[in-house]
C-alpha cells in the first residue's frame, strides 16, 4: 500500500515537473547580453530620499503587506517587462466577491459590478467597445446579472482602459457615465487621454463629480473623491459591501499615489486593475471556497491604512527617483 502511495506521489511529481518546465520555458535569449533589457534608469533621482521613502514604505509593509510594497515600489516602477508579463490582456473567470459586489474584467483591468434592488452601477467600462461586449456583459451574464439594469457607469480616471467600453454601455443599457470633469477632458482630448486610446470614441458627456459627492441608487450611496495623481481628476471611491450580509466599507483607489480614507472607517480594498492587490488570486480562493471563512478582500482598518501609506511612500520614491520633491 505504502509501495504504491510512494509510486502515486512520485508520478504526480514528475507530472508537474514536466508541465511546469514546458509553462517556464523562457523565450530564446538575445544574441548578446549587451542587448538584455535593463531596469529602468533615473540619472536625476535623489538617492538619499529614495532610500528614506523606500525604508518608510516597507516598514508599514511588514511581512503581510511585504509584495505590495516590492510591487509598487520596486517592480512596477524598475522592470515594464516584467509588469507587462503579468498585467497581459486575458480572461478570468467571473466572481461574486461580495454579496453584492461582483469582479466582471479581465486579467489586465478590473471592472465591477455592484447590484443594488434598484439597479447595477458598474465600476470602469476595460478598453474597448469590443471588450464590454464580449467580456463585461458575458461575465455579467455568468453571475446572474442581467446588464439591462445598469443604471451608472462610474469612470475612476480617463486612461482608455478604463473607459474604453462606457460609449457601448451608454447606448446599449441607457447608462449614464459617471466622471471627474478634469478627467472628462481627457477622454474627450484628441489623445483621448493618451497612449493607443487615440482612436476611441468617447461616451456622450454626462456626470461630473466633484471631491466629495455621492452616486445614489435607492438606498445605496457610493461617495467620491477626487484624488490626483495618475491622472488630474482620478476618482477613488467608497461603498458599503456585505459579506454574509455583514457590512463593510470598501475603498476603490482609483489611481496611484494612496489617500486617506481613515474617517470613513474603509476595511475592505477593492482595486482598478487585479495585479495591484492579487484580486486574481483572492477571487479564485473565492471560488473554490478556500478562504477559511475569512473574505481575503477585507483588509480590517488597520491594514487598509498600512496599504494606502505604502502607495503614498511609493509614490514620493517616484517623485525622488525624478529629482522631483516628495513631499
Amino acid at each position: 500500500m505504502e509501495r504504491t502511495t510512494y509510486r502515486s506521489i512520485a508520478l504526480l511529481a514528475a507530472l508537474c515537473a514536466g508541465s511546469a518546465a514546458m509553462a517556464q520555458m523562457p523565450p530564446p535569449h538575445p544574441a548578446s547580453p549587451a542587448a538584455y533589457p535593463a531596469q529602468a534608469a533615473y540619472p536625476k533621482e535623489n538617492r538619499e530620499a529614495v532610500g528614506r521613502y523606500l525604508a518608510e514604505g516597507r516598514k508599514l509593509a511588514g511581512a503581510d503587506l511585504e509584495a505590495d510594497f516590492n510591487w509598487r515600489c520596486l517592480i512596477s516602477p524598475l522592470d515594464k517587462n516584467l509588469v507587462f508579463g503579468v498585467q497581459h490582456d486575458g480572461l478570468v473567470p467571473a466572481t461574486r466577491v461580495f454579496d453584492n459586489l461582483y469582479a466582471i474584467g479581465q486579467n489586465a483591468v478590473s471592472a465591477w459590478a455592484i447590484d443594488t434592488p434598484q439597479g447595477i452601477i458598474v465600476i470602469d467600462a476595460l478598453n474597448s467597445p469590443d471588450e464590454a461586449r464580449d467580456i463585461l456583459v458575458p461575465n455579467m451574464e455568468k453571475l446572474g446579472l442581467d446588464p439591462k439594469r445598469i443604471k451608472y457607469v462610474v469612470i475612476t480616471h480617463g486612461h482608455g482602459d478604463h473607459w474604453g467600453g462606457a460609449k457601448f454601455l451608454q447606448d446599449t443599457y441607457s447608462a449614464r457615465v459617471v466622471a471627474s470633469a478634469t478627467d472628462w477632458g481627457m477622454m474627450e482630448s484628441p489623445s483621448r487621454g493618451g497612449g493607443p486610446f487615440a482612436s476611441l470614441v468617447p461616451p456622450k458627456h454626462d456626470i461630473e463629480v466633484k471631491d466629495g459627492d455621492s452616486v445614489t441608487l435607492g438606498d445605496f450611496t457610493m461617495k467620491t473623491y477626487i484624488t490626483p495623481g495618475h491622472t488630474p481628476g482620478t476618482l477613488s471611491l467608497v461603498f458599503p459591501v456585505f459579506d454574509k450580509g455583514v457590512r463593510h466599507n470598501a475603498g476603490l483607489m482609483g489611481g496611484t499615489g494612496g489617500g486617506s480614507t481613515k474617517a470613513a472607517g474603509v476595511d475592505v480594498l477593492v482595486t482598478n486593475h487585479p495585479v495591484h492587490m492579487a484580486a486574481t488570486e483572492k477571487e479564485a480562493l473565492i471560488r473554490y471556497g478556500a478562504t477559511g471563512g475569512n473574505n481575503p478582500f477585507i483588509y480590517g482598518v488597520d491594514k487598509y491604512q498600512r496599504y494606502m501609506g505604502i502607495m503614498s511612500a511609493c509614490s514620493r520614491v517616484q517623485l525622488a527617483r525624478m529629482g522631483e520633491a516628495a513631499e
